[in-house]
């Protein structure tokens, strides 16, 4: 038992590890872009880049990401029946099909907008989304067939070539702010080309195979997270459109660049999380769901007791945060930051129960929930955005990411039912995380004290969460397979 124990912790740090790095190694180039461009463009021009690259990500979820679900969903019994070159093949076919819908929107949109860095932003758009939509997709064949080092490497690579690239066609060749979108698209290009001619996830195609029971299957869950999809992107980036139609463009670029930063932070941890134990929980959900609710329990804890501190911590950096990432013209956006932590983090605790109600079959109602969660961030943006400010934007997000989490929680209370003694350890981290916070932010910040005596007071805090919850930190129990 203990051996099979220390295999197991081997495996997950393994695992851990090397998509660490994978994620952190493009968050840190990220962290490198933002502080430098949003000193060089200014407020509206990322304005207009926010309101183009968010239309193409609700394009992106409405045409490609579900694609991308079915393959999460479908790839473990697919591969049990020998039948993977059977999913991949029609899986391309409905991808081909999205292409030439996306294909006449974007045209349109060329024709009709009246400016052109809009029209250049909308062309390397359109060109970036279609790259990265195939790349992401071989990636979580990648990332289901356990090559976490070979993604790590791979990621690690394309950021660093990304950073590179754009540096140079922005400083040297003195491009201007589509140059963000059209780095992109070489690098994906170039990642694309090589993963064609090494093919390490060998994938095959045969179009004989294309089939109707197997594309009625894909379109029957993929529509249902069409829905999901759009309905989870509204609540996170509708809120531009609101902020447009009520304020300038200037607010749109701050929000939109405060918003990304604080959910780079976040969602980069999450991502590293879900990768490492993702083909495991997805492995036992299919193969055994009335017996997945141990391991997602035991999976939701170490998310909570190592999230929850991570998410305070960052909140009480929020202000020297954005003072060392953000341009001047951006920073006023760091009140906003704990409440986008917040919400990013409870996006995150959603997954566990979004993938059981996938799991389950219950996608009318996973597919429901998305959409009351959608309509309540859209009405709240409405009334609070246009009658308090463009800051009310992170405020109605929390609220509505809340909203989804109590109702998740309402419909599989199983999820949350954790032991007595993980509770209580449970109860203890709220308590000494709230009262450090309130201490924070009722005393420290009322000093006026030097940032260096903030940060060393924060690392305090920090060091005494660890130390004080050291022992449970170090019980953990993380199934890999």
């Amino acid at each position: 038992m203990n051996g099979d124990q220390t295999h197991i912790k081997s495996t997950f740090r393994k695992d851990f590890f090397w998509y660490f790095l994978g994620s952190m190694l493009p968050m840190f180039m990220g962290f490198i872009k933002t502080p430098v461009f949003t000193r060089h463009f200014d407020t509206e021009a990322f304005g207009q880049l926010g309101i183009v690259s968010i239309s193409f990500s609700f394009l992106g979820m409405m045409l490609f990401s579900w694609i991308s679900s079915c393959l999460w969903r479908y790839y473990s019994s697919y591969k049990t029946s020998g039948g993977l070159t059977i999913l991949y093949t029609n899986l391309l076919f409905l991808f081909t099909i999205s292409l030439m819908l996306l294909g006449l929107i974007t045209a349109l949109w060329h024709m009709e907008s009246d400016t052109d860095l809009i029209k250049e932003l909308i062309f390397y758009s359109f060109l970036q989304l279609i790259f990265n939509q195939l790349f992401l997709a071989y990636m979580v064949v990648i990332r289901l067939n356990g090559k976490s080092k070979y993604y790590t490497i791979f990621q690690a690579v394309r950021a660093l070539m990304s950073l590179s690239l754009v540096l140079i066609l922005v400083f040297y060749f003195d491009l201007g702010i589509s140059a963000l979108v059209s780095s992109l698209v070489l690098v994906d290009l170039s990642s694309l080309i090589l993963l064609a001619l090494v093919n390490p996830a060998e994938i095959e195609f045969r179009l004989s195979q294309i089939n109707k029971p197997a594309l009625k299957e894909l379109l029957q869950y993929g529509s249902l997270g069409f829905i999901l999809n759009i309905s989870l992107l509204s609540v996170s980036y509708s809120d531009r459109y609101v902020i447009a139609l009520y304020f300038d463009l200037e607010q749109v670029g701050i929000y939109d660049q405060v918003s990304k930063i604080s959910q780079l932070s976040i969602m980069a941890l999450i991502t590293v999380y879900f990768n490492t134990i993702n083909p495991a929980l997805l492995k036992v959900l299919d193969s055994d769901f009335k017996g997945s609710i141990a391991k997602t329990q035991n999976y939701l804890y170490p998310f909570i007791l190592i999230g929850v501190p991570i998410v305070v911590y960052l909140s009480i950096f929020s202000e020297e945060i954005a003072g060392i990432l953000l341009g001047i013209n951006f920073r006023q956006g760091y009140v906003m930051m704990p409440y986008i932590f917040m919400a990013t983090y409870l996006h995150g605790v959603s997954n566990f129960f979004e993938l059981r109600l996938k799991f389950s079959n219950q996608l009318k109602w996973l597919g429901s929930i998305a959409v009351i969660t959608a309509l309540l961030n859209m009405v709240l943006n409405l009334i609070f955005v246009a009658k308090f400010g463009y800051q009310w934007a992170a405020y109605t997000t929390l609220i509505s990411y809340l909203f989804m989490v109590l109702l998740f929680y309402f419909r599989d209370k199983e999820v949350l039912k954790l032991t007595r003694e993980k509770r209580a350890v449970l109860v203890k981290m709220f308590l000494l995380l709230t009262g450090q916070y309130l201490i924070f932010a009722i005393f420290v910040d009322k000093m006026d004290l030097q940032r260096e005596f903030r940060i060393t007071i924060g690392l305090i805090f920090a060091l005494t969460y660890f130390l004080y919850f050291k022992k449970s930190i170090i019980k953990l129990k993380i199934p890999v397979n």
